[in-house]
């Protein structure tokens, strides 16, 4: 279910023997933001910690991985990475989009197949990406990501590229909305 790269085994380790108690493991909890993408939560497990009955366990070699039944279906195929970038060393869960088994479902997997194959590799080059964040009544919501967020030519991207092929490609959907908090990005790419 759960994977941990090498970089944040590593990490991992070196905060432990940093921790003033034993540790067991690492607590996971998904904060959903929508019904298919969820932001995460990590804190170590100290060893005396009282068990959560309904807690999740998933062992991954000798170290534990705790996530409470609501926050499961968010961390299904994800994976745990330590990154260094410029801004900031932290740890990363990446996962992709929960399934929903509802008719919505499958207007979110046909955009996000959409959103694969036409639109994030063209704004790579960019160092941006697109996520669909939600899709209610034939309405799509996105969000951009990286170089994308803040971007000089967001608009553009979600008028002229993004809007165009979801519309072309999942004919159901009426409307696509840009859900992105532009004011916060990190590393906006500008045209000059």
């Amino acid at each position: 279910m759960i994977t941990i790269t090498e970089n944040a085994r590593k990490k991992i380790a070196m905060l432990e023997e940093q921790f003033k108690q034993p540790v067991k493991g690492l607590r996971v909890t998904a904060v959903p933001r929508s019904p298919i993408r969820a932001s995460f939560a990590m804190k170590f497990v100290p060893e005396g910690e009282k068990e959560v009955a309904t807690d999740i366990v998933h062992s991954v070699d000798t170290f534990n991985v705790y996530f409470d039944p609501q926050s499961a279906p968010y961390l299904e195929g994800a994976s745990i990475d330590y990154v260094c970038t410029l801004v900031a060393n932290q740890f990363k869960v990446d996962a992709p989009p929960r399934k929903l088994d509802t008719p919505d479902g499958a207007l979110a997997e046909r955009i996000q197949k959409v959103l694969d194959g036409q639109i994030n590799p063209g704004l790579a080059f960019h160092g941006g990406g697109a996520i669909l964040i939600d899709v209610k009544e034939n309405k799509a919501f996105i969000e951009l990501t990286g170089g994308c967020q803040g971007c000089s030519e967001a608009g553009g991207t979600m008028r002229d590229g993004i809007k165009v092929a979801i519309k072309g490609q999942v004919p159901e959907i009426e409307e696509v909305f840009d859900v992105t908090e532009h004011a916060n990005g990190r590393n906006p790419y500008f045209l000059r």
